[in-house]
């Protein structure tokens, strides 16, 4: 039982070094740039978590776009918000049904188009607007800073980034850079 169990550590201890060398990897991995991106947006997600409690935002930071464009433009269908968010439809659609939950829209029938649902803040939803812009007011200058210390514009970066991927997808690039059809 013992050696089955001192086995087993071994394993473990094996699973941890490999683990390791695994994110060592990843971390400077050119083909995984788009993971680590997103890891850096979960991370600053994580992190506004608590500073939005701490201001009275009682949605999800992943939901910040969705009410920022509400709040900015009145009402929008959802089609409209994933064009503008350059969102997928279903994911619109996703952050609309919680948002109706938390009651801080309300989707109203278009007058000029029945088939179509508008979309727009509730009074709670307009406070809760006014809390993001707030934080969008402190955020701001702590991201900045975070760009000084690394010596580059992260936002400019990324939407450079975003507009380059844009204009020469990542497939026409591996095909161009190694032959590779994708």
């Amino acid at each position: 039982m013992r050696s089955m169990f001192r086995n087993m550590m071994h394993i473990s201890n094996d699973t941890r070094r490999k683990t390791a060398l695994f994110q060592a990897e990843l971390a400077t991995d050119d083909a995984f740039l788009a993971k680590m991106a997103m890891d850096f947006a979960q991370l600053a997600a994580k992190q506004a978590g608590p500073v939005y409690l701490d201001m009275g935002i009682r949605f999800p930071v992943s939901m910040s776009s969705t009410m920022l464009y509400l709040n900015r433009v009145d009402d929008a269908s959802l089609v409209e918000m994933a064009r503008a968010l350059d969102h997928p439809h279903q994911l619109v659609a996703r952050r609309i049904k919680e948002l109706l939950k938390l009651e801080l829209i309300v989707g109203v029938q278009d007058p000029h188009d029945r088939r179509r649902t508008l979309y727009r803040l509730t009074d709670e939803g307009r406070e809760q607007g006014a809390r993001l812009e707030a934080y969008r007011r402190d955020a701001g200058p702590a991201f900045h800073d975070l760009s000084a210390e690394l010596g580059v514009n992260l936002i400019g970066l990324l939407g450079e980034a975003i507009r380059l991927l844009h204009a020469v997808p990542l497939g026409e690039r591996l095909k161009a850079s190694t032959g590779v059809v994708a």
